[in-house]
């Protein structure tokens, strides 16, 4: 999801759907002339031509800046973790334990969840684990005040008024009240912490109370099966495995073309493949920064969770989080 914020280890890492923010560029903020009551005002007119509702608009009058959020989004730190630090802090064996007891205690509804939108409930179980800690943890910044503060701001004016604008439309359709809208500094929210606009194309209202709730539980995790759905997941397919081998040039170089190939290919260069694949089922490698001399191969549902974070190290532990679950 564009510039999901996973609450569990944003002091670790950011990302965002169209590149990666492992390095933001700070190198180009422009400061905003106006001041902020100013800006205030010319966005409650522009919100009125756009039709808004005038209680929804009257929330402006209640925001203040704040400065904590640029100060987060400014020291938004370079990723130095090796991917086996960045398993063991997103993933604890009190993590590993809580899964399947969450899994377990969940079944009925990840199974009606899973036969409707045919995505795999073990992977929604892992993000929803990794996102939120099971919902426990959604954040506790006030959104509508954190992206009226980042499209003032400066460094992605055009980004963030386009996700306060989408919050803004959550608010007018009555979702769920202001009082309840929290998150992550950056936007996102709900026990999957979906951005305003992941929330527009792909919330859906599952427990049928004609809301799309993403701060219970049941509509969470449904809104998260459909993205997932509608962004390409093949249910059914085997998502990959680890190896230790030794990584040569030619492993190094398949890596970076992202390259899919089919089971036999890998067998022939050294692969000793152990799960079940269809036969014709294409993978790709992915050698994340280890200590360990560690690699994977991964099925193309792999890049779908991409779609949800661009960090591959995300994308690994989410799977691998999924497999504790037997």
């Amino acid at each position: 999801m564009k510039y999901i914020i996973s609450i569990m280890f944003v002091i670790f890492y950011t990302a965002s759907n169209s590149a990666s923010l492992d390095s933001p560029d700070f190198s180009n903020i422009k400061k905003n002339d106006l001041s902020w009551n100013d800006w205030v005002n010319k966005m409650k007119i522009q919100l009125k031509k756009e039709n808004f509702k005038k209680s929804t608009i009257d929330i402006f009058d209640t925001l203040t800046f704040n400065p904590r959020v640029i100060e987060l989004d400014r020291k938004q730190p370079e990723f130095k973790l090796t991917f086996d630090e960045y398993l063991s802090k997103v993933i604890g064996e009190k993590k590993k334990k809580q899964i399947k007891l969450e899994f377990n205690k969940n079944k009925e509804l990840l199974k009606k969840i899973e036969n409707k939108f045919n995505v795999n409930s073990k992977i929604l179980v892992a993000l929803w684990g990794i996102e939120t800690s099971f919902g426990k943890y959604t954040g506790k910044f006030d959104i509508l005040r954190s992206l009226a503060s980042l499209s003032y701001d400066g460094r992605r004016t055009t980004f963030f008024q386009k996700e306060l604008k989408n919050s803004l439309k959550i608010i007018d359709n009555g979702h769920f009240p202001k009082k309840d809208f929290y998150g992550s500094w950056a936007g996102a929210f709900g026990q999957t912490q979906f951005m305003p606009s992941t929330f527009i194309k792909y919330a859906v209202d599952f427990d049928g109370d004609n809301r799309k709730n993403l701060f219970k539980k049941s509509d969470a995790l449904a809104s998260g099966a459909n993205y997932l759905n509608k962004t390409g997941w093949t249910n059914g397919t085997t998502w990959g495995e680890r190896f230790n081998i030794e990584i040569t040039k030619k492993m190094k170089s398949l890596s970076k073309k992202k390259q899919f190939k089919k089971i036999d290919f890998w067998k022939k260069i050294g692969f000793t493949i152990k799960k079940k694949y269809n036969k014709n089922q294409l993978l790709r490698l992915v050698i994340p920064d280890s200590n360990f001399n560690e690699c994977y191969l991964v099925s193309k549902n792999f890049d779908v969770i991409l779609g949800w974070n661009r960090s591959s190290y995300f994308a690994l532990t989410v799977f691998l989080f999924a497999d504790e679950i037997k």
